[in-house]
């Protein structure tokens, strides 16, 4: 029997709530209004303005902002979506909830995004849309995807929950796509709770969004007074948004300390793998200003390793363990097995998040030490069963 988990000293998920969050939470003046208003309205406009579109659109989860913008933009029953095999699960639920159907593509071995190389594979002239995931904080290739988007008549949306204030070729993602998507939930800007938000430059797609999310009412109209569509109740909370509003104004700070952490560890493993250390580290191509949200790695070892870092108190995150697109619940939903996706497969039989948050400090050392004490010689556990 191996030995018990520590109790954890080093979380791989951090979101923090600090006394300057607490105080925002007390901003919104008491009365009527306490979603949709002025904090949501400010936090929207400074998200956008950070990114350099046109409009945010405070919702309730990241899941429900895509569901939203898919709306916005027609989709539906006899649409495609491309989705990458191995991500959340966010797009392809969208996918089905608004009628379309999830195709998922696989993805490239060394950053683990999609690309236009493993999109152009799987499109028919059904597909619709291409949700671009920016796997782990690192950017798609989006200059060859948009150009491909441009070919076929796609539209692309990008989900930056890992990315936010990462760059692509100096520009932030987020804003290269038609419309992109975050969520608020233990991401780059947390709101301490659940909550996401939309972007966009097309103002009709915008209108749309900000009136599906409080059940189609118009703005400005009296309360349940004019109704211009059939709505949700998806509206972000002012205290949330003006916790996000603190989060946001330290975006730049906190992905320097990630960058620096992953610095830290990169040239730490590479000594490390000198040593016999079975371990493949994450990379930065020359396009790409990484955010470092999540630092992953990769071992055949991962299993092991995982449960080794507990027994120190190191939670060590998969993200993510299963790939969707086989779940028995979707293939059933959509009737459709789409079969191996070998990269995307590979990929997630050996991924593992390291904690690396901005208040790791001296922890990184700490992680390191204990890779360095595990068994790398060992037979695996997935081996001896």
């Amino acid at each position: 029997m191996g030995e018990a988990a520590a109790p954890v000293r080093y979380r791989c998920l951090w979101t923090p709530f600090d006394d300057e969050m607490r105080e925002a939470t007390l901003r919104p003046a008491a009365g009527p209004v306490y979603y949709d208003g002025p904090e949501v309205e400010a936090f929207e406009r400074e998200a956008a303005a950070y990114l350099g579109v046109a409009r945010g659109v405070g919702v309730s989860s990241g899941t429900t902002a895509l569901h939203l913008a898919m709306l916005a933009m027609g989709i539906g029953p006899g649409d495609e979506v491309v989705c990458a095999a191995n991500a959340y699960l966010t797009a392809p639920e969208c996918t089905i909830h608004v009628g379309a159907t999830p195709v998922y593509c696989d993805v490239l071995d060394e950053t683990a995004n999609l690309d236009a190389s493993t999109v152009e594979p799987v499109l028919t002239p059904r597909t619709k849309v291409i949700v671009a995931i920016h796997n782990y904080g690192h950017p798609v290739d989006m200059d060859p995807l948009m150009g491909l988007a441009r070919r076929r008549g796609l539209f692309v949306i990008e989900d930056i929950a890992h990315a936010f204030g990462a760059r692509y070729k100096g520009r932030p993602v987020g804003s290269i796509g038609h419309a992109s998507f975050t969520s608020f939930a233990r991401k780059v800007v947390t709101v301490a709770g659940q909550g996401g938000m939309a972007f966009t430059s097309e103002p009709e797609w915008a209108r749309r969004m900000a009136l599906l999310r409080r059940h189609g009412w118009e703005s400005g109209a009296a309360y349940r007074g004019r109704l211009v569509l059939v709505g949700f109740n998806h509206t972000l909370g002012e205290s949330l948004a003006a916790v996000g509003r603190v989060s946001l104004s330290r975006v730049d700070r906190e992905n320097a300390v990630r960058r620096a952490n992953a610095l830290r560890y990169t040239e730490g493993l590479a000594r490390l793998n000198t040593r016999g250390v079975a371990v493949r580290l994450p990379v930065e191509l020359p396009y790409a200003a990484h955010s470092w949200f999540h630092y992953v790695v990769r071992t055949p070892r991962r299993d092991d390793l995982v449960a080794f870092l507990s027994t120190r108190g190191i939670e060590a995150g998969i993200h993510y363990r299963h790939t969707v697109y086989r779940e028995p619940a979707y293939v059933a939903r959509t009737g459709v097995d789409p079969g191996p996706r070998p990269v995307a497969d590979r990929i997630v039989s050996e991924i593992m998040t390291l904690p690396s948050h901005p208040e790791m400090g001296g922890g990184i050392d700490y992680v390191l030490g204990q890779l360095a004490e595990f068994p790398w010689t060992a037979t695996s556990r997935t081996a001896r069963s």
